[in-house]
């Protein structure tokens, strides 16, 4: 099967989740949870910090403290609990691009991976922040060589002039911080570009390290990054194209996002809205979970067998035909 024919493989994805009788109600299961696991968090740390608020005067000083050290976890326990979801639900459309038997269960797989995904994970992020250091430096490098650097040294030459030990060192007010942002604009675009161009391929390098965790769970992070590295070799243009042809699944992820954000879109476009912005803002973000929870349900499945789909294809073949994934409680 050609992953670039991404007609037939959406054809031969949805006659696979036609035979899999439990596909709507794991991907129900997995939006609900996901979901449900984001609106929990957004109601917790909306509960912290009405605490930390009540929390006045030195005597609050050690509640404030504990209740802020919690809202400072919420951004990090969210994103592990989330990773193992869906690296089950992955797991879940493997098996029903295998034509093997799926349920809710295997959603648990990812849990029993953690370790695995936890270090996976890390490396792929130290990863992405050196290159992303290394584009910065040259983007900023390239900047300050070229005439488009040249408002910001206008900007910053009186600065450096007047800035003396006894005066503190440089100092910038808001107003010349936001003119320094609005002419350092092609420096970000600079530096931007020379992140896709470095990091795009690395990206696809290792974008099936999940499917390999899942596959053959007697490999480390690093052996599975180095398979998936394999696998895309020569390959990432053809994955980049199957996922030009998933358009409609991420036009809608974009849509949903612009609706999280019209807290913030609707003031640009000079509407206000009769209530205060807190209001706006969980208003416009639990009506992004439940679009969310929508995407996932009704269209993800398709999406990610046809993935699953291209990973077989991909993948060396093995005489057995694919490893069942997980023990006979996990299916």
């Amino acid at each position: 099967m050609d992953i670039q024919n991404v007609r037939r493989m959406r054809a031969v994805s949805a006659q696979r989740l036609e035979n899999a009788p439990q596909a709507e109600r794991i991907a129900l299961l997995y939006a609900g949870i996901s979901m449900g696991l984001h609106a929990l968090v957004a109601v917790i740390d909306w509960l912290l910090s009405r605490q930390v608020d009540a929390a006045v005067g030195l005597s609050g000083m050690g509640t404030r403290t504990i209740f802020q050290a919690l809202q400072t976890m919420l951004p990090v326990v969210l994103p592990l609990i989330t990773m193992c979801l869906d690296v089950g639900y992955l797991a879940a459309m493997l098996r029903i691009a295998r034509r093997q038997y799926a349920s809710p269960n295997t959603l648990r797989l990812g849990f029993d991976r953690f370790w695995v995904l936890l270090r996976l994970m890390l490396v792929r992020g130290v990863i992405f922040t050196v290159i992303g250091f290394a584009c910065m430096y040259i983007g900023i490098s390239i900047y300050l060589m070229t005439p488009l650097a040249e408002p910001v040294m206008e900007l910053l030459m009186p600065l450096v002039q007047d800035a003396s030990i006894l005066s503190g060192g440089l100092v910038i007010d808001d107003a010349t911080y936001t003119q320094l942002l609005s002419a350092m604009a092609p420096a970000f675009l600079i530096c931007g570009g020379i992140f896709l161009v470095a990091a795009v391929p690395v990206l696809f390098q290792y974008r099936m390290a999940e499917y390999v965790v899942v596959d053959k769970p007697a490999l480390g992070a690093i052996a599975a990054m180095r398979e998936s590295r394999k696998m895309l070799r020569g390959n990432w243009i053809r994955l980049l194209r199957l996922d030009f042809g998933q358009w409609w699944y991420y036009l809608a992820i974009g849509a949903a996002n612009v609706v999280c954000y019209g807290d913030r879109i609707l003031p640009l476009l000079h509407v206000e809205l009769p209530w205060s912005a807190d209001v706006s803002y969980y208003l416009f973000y639990f009506a992004y979970l439940l679009m969310m929870m929508g995407i996932y349900w009704l269209l993800r499945n398709r999406v990610e067998v046809t993935y699953a789909l291209a990973y077989e294809e991909m993948r060396p073949k093995e005489p057995s035909g694919g490893a069942v994934l997980g023990n006979i409680f996990q299916m």
